[in-house]
């Protein structure tokens, strides 16, 4: 018996839209909570990634003549409404925030790592092209975050002043 890693691979495609759909949340809310101009601007570029991955994503699936999963995109989005209220409730808001957001990328490059092999052993180099592209976005998200670390906790420990 062979495995189908077509089924496989319909089953990533919707995880990772889910899993986008969770990020596309976090940061629409991680704009509002940013604490700096300059992180705000940060996460709003990522907004519009994010937005072109999901796009990228929905292709893919129409494509094997499939769709995305309602039941894991509510999934993602309701993780995500949680996330923003723990952290939006902390007078270091920006650090955290911040943190989550670093975690939450690698996370991202993992799953689309995995994405990719599944993909490879379907013989889907249309979707094996599509994830090395989003690839390199979330590894350059990565890099920023990492880069932005002294400016929030700067932001954090300013608003913790005020508070």
């Amino acid at each position: 018996m062979t495995h189908d890693w077509n089924e496989d691979l319909v089953s990533y495609l919707q995880d990772a839209h889910a899993m986008e759909e969770k990020s596309l949340q976090t940061l629409q809310a991680a704009v509002q909570v940013a604490g700096d101009p300059q992180l705000e601007s940060l996460y709003q570029g990522h907004v519009a990634e994010t937005q072109r991955h999901l796009e990228l994503l929905k292709e893919r699936l129409e494509s094997l003549d499939s769709s995305r999963s309602l039941l894991k995109d509510l999934g993602g989005r309701l993780a995500a409404v949680g996330v923003g209220a723990g952290l939006v409730a902390q007078p270091d808001t920006p650090a955290k925030l911040l943190a989550v957001a670093y975690a939450f990328e690698h996370f991202e490059i993992a799953s689309y790592e995995l994405l990719r092999r599944v993909a490879e052993k379907a013989n889907d180099y249309d979707t094996v092209e599509m994830v090395d592209k989003i690839l390199v976005n979330e590894r350059q998200a990565v890099e920023k975050l990492e880069a932005s670390y002294d400016l929030a906790l700067e932001r954090a420990a300013y608003g913790a002043q005020r508070a």
